[in-house]
């Protein structure tokens, strides 16, 4: 199975559109300024903190009781600080207190929090983990819900793993350790022999890899310090996941042979399948989605990564003919290329259909299912396109639990099936990046043009109906999509750009646009010479 990550950087070139680009030289002298009133039909946005120019160089922090209050007359609740960039402003985030306001502050639910920061570090960016939990890139400071910090060390570094959790590396010892992503507390560190692969949900076990061949699975306690070699693993890159009793990978004991193991932190192996094809595990551990392949047929089944317990996927009828709709029954044995991807207690499955082996990559029909972990039911997924090669996407993050947007992707045609963590599936056309899922069935995807460069004035959002809608941002070629929230009221999208180039407080190229997820209309700038950093929402009335 190969694995596409989508690159960091993309240039940006494209149009500019005057609406949320122009500023004349008096309008930069006004900044911060609020341009225009929220739309009335906007419901839902609550209060805010608002990152504006206080002097040259220097960034403060405005408290507004709603999003698209009016700035004139308002005092900066801090007149100098540097503020945590880069997570869902949905999410915590911290701002250091700079020069004579020396105040430290927590950012959550578009509030602002007194706190007293290590003295130690910047606050200069940071990845949201999830809802309740935010981490800073420099020095590792971890950001909860209700306004805990913690530093796991002087000099600290954190990084979401590869299969799950989070790690946090001692740089001035060379040694790991784990978070807790309910209460963001850091586990003591230990050595291990490289850089861990994955950590369990509450941080206190690690996995990682022996760095001589033949390489061989480590688990490490980090409450007791303990660490022990275990199964050998044929590479570096196999499907793993840490579940309640230990460590699940797929691994091969002998040629031509997989199957599916539990390892302890005992170090005690406890083999779950075998043999098994194709293999997707869940976040969180509990489930993998396989290919059973121990009667000779590939059937596709749900892995109870803790029982052991192997569930055939019953399908909703569709798949088979018929004039009457056929009762639910076990899916008709796979016989081609079967690739997935699980977002939540969703796989998405595509299987490729069988042909003479030739040498050559020949487009084949292919069949897609929907797959509910928790029961081993399936949704036929329609008109999926002719393929020859299907592989995964992922983020460059890697997900730390079910919240993360997985996608697969067909080759040579480019287009891309998505899977959001509700079991929405969704189709997008050559010549998009799947971006993030938005919520109410909808996933946000980047437009490419034919240079390959990607676009910033106008993003495609899809939906489980098959509906594609661009939506226009009003970006220029100077400026970049920060990010994007879905309004509560579920038709709005709230787009912060930001300029290109770096700089250490906002200007006129840093705006706060809300644009109709229908695509239609213009977008209207509300905030510009602002980052948005904070926000919280309120109740909306569905009827």
């Amino acid at each position: 199975m190969t694995v596409i990550r989508q690159t960091a950087s993309i240039a940006l070139a494209l149009l500019v559109l005057t609406t949320a680009t122009s500023c004349t030289g008096a309008e930069q002298d006004e900044l911060p300024v609020r341009v225009a009133q929220v739309p009335a039909e906007v419901r839902g946005l609550g209060p805010a903190v608002l990152a504006v120019p206080v002097t040259d160089d220097v960034t403060g922090l405005l408290a507004l009781e709603r999003f698209g209050d009016d700035l004139a007359g308002l005092t900066p609740a801090r007149r100098h600080a540097q503020v945590a960039l880069g997570g869902d402003p949905r999410f915590p985030t911290v701002a250091r207190g700079l020069g004579e306001d020396r105040r430290d502050a927590v950012l959550v639910d578009g509030s602002l929090r007194d706190v007293t920061l290590p003295d130690f570090g910047y606050a200069d960016r940071a990845f949201s983990v999830d809802a309740a939990l935010s981490i800073t890139a420099s020095r590792c400071l971890t950001v909860t819900g209700d306004g805990r910090i913690g530093l796991p060390a002087v000099e600290a570094f954190c990084k979401i793993a590869d299969r799950g959790g989070v790690i946090w590396e001692d740089r001035q010892g060379g040694r790991y350790g784990g978070i807790d992503l309910s209460s963001g507390a850091a586990s003591p560190a230990v050595e291990l022999p490289s850089y861990p692969i994955a950590a369990t949900p509450d941080g206190r076990y690690l996995a990682a890899l022996t760095r001589q061949d033949p390489r061989q699975l480590v688990i490490a306690d980090t409450r007791t310090g303990q660490s022990r070699p275990t199964v050998t693993v044929s590479g570096a890159e196999f499907p793993g996941a840490f579940t309640s009793d230990g460590f699940a990978l797929l691994r091969q004991t002998v040629p031509g042979t997989r199957r599916i193991s539990l390892v302890t932190p005992k170090g005690e192996v406890r083999d779950l399948l075998s043999p098994v094809g194709e293999v997707a595990f869940a976040p969180d551990g509990r489930r993998a989605i396989v290919v059973d392949t121990r009667s000779g047929k590939g059937r596709l089944s749900v892995l109870d990564l803790t029982s052991g317990a192997v569930t055939p996927v019953v399908g909703d009828g569709t798949e088979q003919s018929g004039e009457q709709p056929a009762r639910p029954a076990e899916l008709p044995p796979v016989t081609g290329t079967v690739t997935a991807t699980v977002s939540g207690d969703h796989a998405l499955v595509v299987e490729l259909e069988a042909r003479p082996d030739t040498g050559q990559r020949v487009s084949r029909p292919s069949r897609a299912w929907s797959v509910r972990l928790s029961t081993a039911t399936a949704i036929l997924h329609p008109n999926t396109p002719e393929a020859s090669e299907v592989t995964v996407w992922r983020h460059e993050l890697p997900p730390t639990g079910t919240a993360a947007l997985s996608a697969l992707w067909f080759e040579p045609g480019k287009q891309t099936l998505t899977l959001s963590p509700d079991g929405t599936v969704t189709s997008a056309p050559p010549g998009t990046f799947p971006r993030e899922t938005l919520g109410d069935g909808a996933v946000l995807h980047t437009l490419l043009a034919e240079s390959g460069r990607e676009r910033v004035d106008r993003l495609l959002v899809t939906d489980s109906s098959g509906g594609r809608v661009e939506v226009p941002t009003g970006a220029g070629p100077d400026q970049r999509v920060a990010n994007v929230i879905l309004t509560p009221d579920q038709e709005h999208l709230l787009i912060s750009l930001r300029s290109l180039e770096s700089r250490t407080e906002p200007g006129d190229l840093d705006v706060v646009v809300i644009a109709r997820r229908d695509g239609t209309g213009e977008p209207v700038v509300v905030y510009r010479g602002a980052w948005l950093v904070s926000l919280g929402t309120v109740p909306t009335s569905t009827s």
